[in-house]
């Protein structure tokens, strides 16, 4: 019996030999089956006791149908045991859309040339990208989207922005009433700039092509000014010009573009392609703050004055008044006709917009303030202080007067009386505007008034600004 249990041990010791050495002889190296197909890598590995499997992947980078590699990160030279079970991967092309971040346009090319799709560049002038780098797709396509053969795939590269002197600008715009017209250029920087390489584009009547062009001439000191006049202008106005020209003739609906020689706009009075008078019969001024040029038009850069005022034509910057008074010759005129003053004694006052005067406004005469509409007394806490506000104007005066305002006349159609009211010499109207007590309903096309050299018009219009800007009263 002992000596069969020993033959037993014998054997089964023999069979674990045996195994161990087979293992150890199976032990399978991993194949190199770059740039194969997938049967013929399927028949090298026939040869190997391994459980084999295929999978297609989309890699444009590897020739289709090509081997890729293996799964599980084996690698060719790899060792693994036999009937381990692995996968092969291989190459299935697809319209598949890199991401192309930070790529060059010669490599998005390469990139997109593996595709078949149709590619379209397009250049976008922005300074966030190096210039001539991929910014993005275009039309709703995003990297990682499957596109059919033949798709249209639109491209936009980074362009550097041009270079542009922004610091020559318009500093005037001069359309007077009859024919009058001038532009001035100012060069706001430290060097003298070559005007031989700038042109004058002009749009006229709203049209969103240039209709005349002109080039300038000389050289621009650093903080001197260049005038350009139209040949018909008054000669005080041509004295004051560097650049005489025929040219130059425009009337409010027509837009000036300063020109450099790359072709860019560097400044511009007016917005192509609009046909409204909106800047007839101004004479514009670039706010003193404004040391770079825009192509784009802001109306609020610029301060108006009265119609054909151009003493100030050759000078920059100029300082824009910020108060006013009455001309005193308007005291000479009878308060029945247009313009004229009557002194009064304030009495007593109604709400902010009305008030009692003597002689001559009391009871229904009672004097309406021209251009202003403050809240009604109960409508509020705003209402009492528009009133508190003008009693203190009108009780602390020495001197007051009421002018007949000749546009609104000083008598509305229910007869009541109307007027402009002086307070030492301080326009009670504008002040109300001023410190939003009321918005400004103040109409005059005429511009029958004008207070240093600047429309009762403009006054009223910067008042409303100024409380808006600071939401001042109702603009709170």
């Amino acid at each position: 019996m002992l000596k069969k249990l020993i033959t037993i041990a014998t054997i089964l010791l023999s069979i674990s030999i045996l195994l161990a050495c087979d293992n150890k002889e199976e032990k399978i190296i991993l194949p190199n089956l770059s740039g194969m197909t997938e049967d013929q890598a399927l028949d090298v590995l026939s040869a190997y006791k391994l459980i084999v499997s295929t999978q297609d992947v989309i890699n444009n980078d590897v020739r289709e149908g090509r081997f890729i590699g293996y799964s599980n990160d084996y690698l060719a030279g790899d060792e693994v045991a036999k009937y381990t079970s692995i996968t092969l991967y291989f190459a299935i092309h697809a319209n598949i859309l890199p991401n192309l971040t930070g790529k060059t346009q010669q490599e998005v090319l390469t990139e997109l040339g593996k595709l078949d799709v149709i590619v379209d560049i397009q250049y976008f002038q922005t300074s966030d990208f190096p210039a001539g780098t991929f910014l993005n797709y275009g039309n709703q396509l995003h990297a990682g989207d499957i596109l059919d053969n033949g798709t249209e795939v639109l491209v936009f590269i980074a362009q550097a922005l041009p270079i542009i002197n922004r610091g020559l600008i318009f500093s005037k715009y001069i359309e007077g009433k009859t024919i009058n017209k001038a532009i001035e250029i100012y060069n706001t920087t430290d060097e003298p700039i070559d005007l031989s390489t700038y042109k004058i584009y002009m749009y006229h009547d709203g049209s969103d092509q240039v209709t005349v062009q002109f080039a300038l001439t000389d050289t621009l000191d650093s903080h001197e000014t260049y005038v350009v006049s139209y040949s018909g202008s008054d000669s005080t106005l041509l004295d004051k010009a560097d650049l005489i020209t025929n040219q130059l003739n425009f009337d409010g609906n027509d837009t000036i573009a300063l020109i450099d020689a790359n072709v860019n706009t560097v400044d511009i009075i007016g917005n192509i392609g609009w046909g409204l008078y909106y800047l007839a019969n101004k004479t514009l001024v670039r706010d003193a703050s404004i040391t770079e040029a825009t192509d784009t038009f802001d109306i609020e850069q610029w301060n108006e004055y009265q119609a054909d005022y151009f003493v100030i034509a050759g000078e920059h910057p100029v300082v824009y008044p910020t108060s006013f008074t009455f001309d005193p010759s308007f005291l000479t005129i009878p308060f029945s006709e247009p313009g004229g003053m009557v002194e009064v004694t304030y009495t007593s006052i109604y709400d902010g917009d009305t008030a009692y005067f003597t002689p001559g406004f009391l009871g229904e005469d009672r004097l309406r303030f021209i251009g202003v509409d403050t809240p009604e007394i109960g409508s509020g806490t705003l209402a009492i202080q528009a009133r508190d506000y003008v009693a203190s104007l009108l009780s602390n005066a020495t001197t007051i007067y009421i002018q007949h305002d000749p546009s609104s006349g000083n008598v509305d159609t229910y007869d009541r009386s109307l007027g402009l009211v002086w307070a030492d010499g301080v326009l009670v109207n504008y002040m109300i505007v001023l410190h939003g007590y009321s918005q400004n309903n103040y109409q005059d096309s005429t511009n029958a008034l004008i207070f240093n050299n600047i429309t009762l018009s403009t006054w009223m219009t910067n008042a409303e600004k100024y409380a808006k800007a600071n939401q001042l009263g109702v603009w709170a």
